[in-house]
């Protein structure tokens, strides 16, 4: 019996004919749509040609030189008559040195080249924290999509909140460390329309692998439309959205999907916001706080403050004031997030609602006469009355009376019930009066004077901007307030009055 190994020799030349090409082009980076990618590509099939050159070339010497010159007997000597050739050694040492000089070379330069954005370059920043990407218009808009004009140069400038982070968009041919503390500049220019990803490339913890962003490459013209579009967050296809909708878009925009989930799965990041709205709380110190609106805000804004049981402190980074100011200085995308934790409890009440989805069943009628709180034994001016009332409707619109009382409660914060005039002790010992000046600075400063038991941070120091200055626009709202907390307590005397009956002196 005989074999002809002809036809399948043949077969397997010609299929290795065909295929080589593929497995070669495997062996380099994946295809580029950037304006540096043929740069990129020719320096790595450079380095790899001359690697895979002399690798070759070394291994077929070894083979060589181990068969000509083997010993052919036990016994045989080799010839030690040859200590060196200075010719080789110089040949073995210049073109390695000539090689990695051009490599250096044209590393160096392409480096430049991609480290340099072009004049003129659209401007985008990029905030990375774990574990999402979000990106920032020149309009303003915010989006957790990388919009790209083909054709057009873009200069990214990148900073981490959090740990080091890697931005790797493989189809662009970019891959740039993002470090904490730090601006990373880089810049990229598609060259044709295209979907694509980006991928962080540097552990960052347990959600490294979900770290990626959807990158869409479009024509200038559509770009512009997108980019206009993603500006406006309280619309839609040209309809005004629902407070709770413009939250739904910024728990993704921002990032804050990727720590707490809306179905109520246990093992988040985070705290799950399915029914967190107006439930009970607890803190790591053993005790239980409501999560009214108040809460929300702080936990938003102040994550450090509020230390939930079972998480540790210290993950969720306190940029969102800032971003959340930028989006909207007038704190409505604070709203509109804290709508949308609402829209998705079970638990959800009017303390911990925003103020403007608040049912108000209190209003004041200049005319009518004012319902306040009965009038003290010490007395109040009569002409504070009318501040006593709408005094009243500032603390439901602001939303006070979801951490402090008014009937003698424990809560979140201390009551106001027989507060105005009364002993307070600090967390210092320090046993102070609670007089109009004790009460202005509570109000606008709440952690100059932490009152003993109560926990730092938990009330919000936004107010002090609200309603600070002798001169600014809403002192006398300040004024009612406090003339509201006097009508609450038996201990009001002149020392907790406001100055001049709610009026500047």
């Amino acid at each position: 019996m005989s074999f002809n190994f002809a036809p399948g020799a043949a077969n397997i030349i010609q299929m290795t004919t065909l295929k080589l090409p593929g497995v070669l082009a495997a062996w380099g980076l994946p295809h580029s749509d950037a304006v540096t990618g043929p740069d990129v590509q020719f320096l790595w099939d450079f380095i790899l040609g001359v690697a895979v050159f002399f690798t070759v070339l070394i291994v077929v010497l070894m083979v060589f030189f181990s068969i000509r010159y083997h010993a052919k007997t036990k016994n045989q000597v080799g010839d030690h008559g040859h200590t060196h050739n200075t010719a080789l050694e110089l040949t073995w040492s210049i073109i390695p040195l000539i090689l990695l000089m051009i490599m250096f070379v044209l590393g160096f330069k392409y480096y430049l080249n991609m480290d340099t954005p072009p004049s003129g370059a659209y401007k985008i920043d990029v905030q990375a924290k774990q574990w999402s990407w979000t990106f920032v218009y020149p309009n303003g808009g915010i989006s957790d999509k990388l919009y790209l004009p083909a054709g057009r140069p873009v200069r990214l400038d990148m900073t981490s909140s959090d740990v080091l982070h890697g931005f790797w968009i493989p189809r662009l041919s970019i891959q740039k460390d993002v470090v904490p503390g730090r601006v990373m500049t880089v810049w990229i220019e598609a060259k044709k329309s295209a979907r694509m990803w980006l991928q962080c490339a540097e552990y960052c913890g347990s959600g490294h692998s979900k770290m990626r962003a959807r990158v869409i490459v479009e024509p200038y013209a559509q770009f512009k439309k997108s980019v206009h579009a993603i500006a406006d967050i309280w619309k839609q296809n040209g309809k005004t959205l629902s407070l709770a909708a413009v939250g739904r878009k910024l728990h993704i925009t921002l990032g804050c999907i990727a720590c707490h989930n809306m179905t109520g799965a246990p093992g988040g990041v985070g705290p799950t916001w399915k029914n967190l709205a107006g439930s009970k709380v607890h803190d790591t110190n053993g005790q239980v706080v409501v999560a009214n609106y108040q809460y929300l805000k702080s936990a938003i804004l102040h994550p450090g403050h509020l230390k939930v049981k079972g998480y540790p402190r210290g993950i969720m980074p306190n940029t969102f004031a800032a971003q959340l100011k930028k989006i909207a200085p007038n704190g409505r995308a604070l709203d509109a997030l804290i709508a949308y934790i609402n829209s998705k409890s079970k638990y959800a009440n009017q303390q911990s609602l925003p103020p403007e989805l608040r049912k108000s069943s209190t209003t004041v009628q200049p005319s009518a006469k004012p319902k306040t709180a009965p009038v003290k034994a010490s007395g109040l001016p009569a002409a504070a009355l009318p501040f006593v009332s709408k005094g009243k409707v500032l603390v439901q619109t602001f939303g006070c009376t979801g951490c402090h009382s008014v009937t003698g409660a424990s809560g979140v914060g201390p009551t106001w019930k027989d507060l105005a005039g009364s002993a307070v002790t600090l967390t210092t010992g320090k046993v102070v009066t609670a007089d109009y000046k004790y009460l202005r600075e509570m109000i606008l400063h709440p952690g100059t004077l932490l009152v003993k038991g109560a926990t730092a941070g938990v009330m919000s120091g936004t107010y002090g901007s609200m309603l600070s200055g002798p001169k600014h626009p809403h002192e006398k709202k300040l004024k009612a307030i406090i003339w509201y907390l006097n009508s609450l307590s038996d201990h009001a005397n002149k020392a907790s009055w406001p100055p001049g009956v709610g009026t500047k002196k």
